[in-house]
């Protein structure tokens, strides 16, 4: 009888031993795991400072006692990078801070950086469909917004208080040939499948629809108005207050300065 309850006790042991094996296995894994995703985010995020730096001179100050900075950007030296890139958006006071590319499709810069580097940041681009000219009533920037990092279009859902609306009221975008700005309109959380984006419009009544459709939804109340002349800027980003979330942007787009 005791060598039967000796050998249930070294069974047991053998067991717990396995547990602790399989426990600290999976501890490892989720520290690799966790490991990965952070790294591929500090990659991404230097890639983007080193170009800051090289390209655009230095970024406008996020600290709102600091006066900001006149942005020049060596436009050769970006296309240098990618030929593909014709646009820079900035928000005073935020993260947002970036060029903004053009490819063929909707897919490709979702999973890359502007080398051609496959990271999950990827890069902020136009709708392969618009115009880089911003002649299309409505224009739209798509820009990711991953979980707890601050990288890309992550600040764009912060349009959900006023507070923050009342304090960020122009977003700058440069190119080229022109310099414009972006005065917020409205915003709101909706479904990627939504249909939320329209390019193209038979009408002056059908735009404005649409447009105002945005403002009754939208998370705060914009100082702006808008009429059908407008032209419109959307920026498009995730959301996670709901499944397959988009949280959508959109405001008055004016030339302010540059040639037509």
């Amino acid at each position: 009888m005791a060598k039967k309850k000796k050998k249930l006790t070294k069974a047991g042991q053998m067991i717990l031993d396995l547990i602790l094996v399989i426990s600290l296995c999976t501890a490892a894994y989720s520290g690799y795991r966790l490991w990965k995703e952070t790294e591929k985010y500090r990659v991404a995020g230097k890639s983007y400072d080193d170009m800051r730096e090289t390209v655009a001179g230095k970024p406008r100050p996020v600290s709102s006692d600091e006066e900001p900075q006149e942005r020049v950007i060596d436009w050769d030296a970006l296309k240098a990078i990618n030929p593909d890139f014709f646009a820079w958006i900035e928000l005073e006071g935020s993260t947002i801070d970036y060029p903004v590319i053009q490819g063929s499709d909707n897919a490709w810069y979702l999973k890359h950086l502007p080398d051609g580097t496959y990271n999950d940041a990827g890069t902020i681009f136009i709708d392969a469909e618009n115009r880089t000219d911003f002649s299309d009533r409505v224009t739209v920037f798509y820009g990711h917004h991953m979980l707890d990092d601050p990288l890309m279009f992550a600040e764009v859902e912060n349009f959900k208080n006023q507070s923050y609306y009342d304090t960020h009221q122009e977003f700058l975008i440069h190119t080229p040939d022109a310099e414009y700005e972006m005065y917020p309109l409205a915003g709101y959380v909706t479904s990627g499948t939504a249909g939320y984006v329209q390019l193209s419009f038979v009408s002056d009544e059908e735009y404005a629809a649409y447009v105002n459709d945005f403002i009754a939804r939208s998370d705060f109340t914009s100082q702006e108005t808008f009429s059908p002349s407008d032209h419109i800027l959307m920026l498009s980003t995730c959301s996670y207050d709901i499944t397959d979330g988009r949280y959508v942007l959109i405001g008055k787009l004016k030339k302010v300065s540059g040639t037509d």
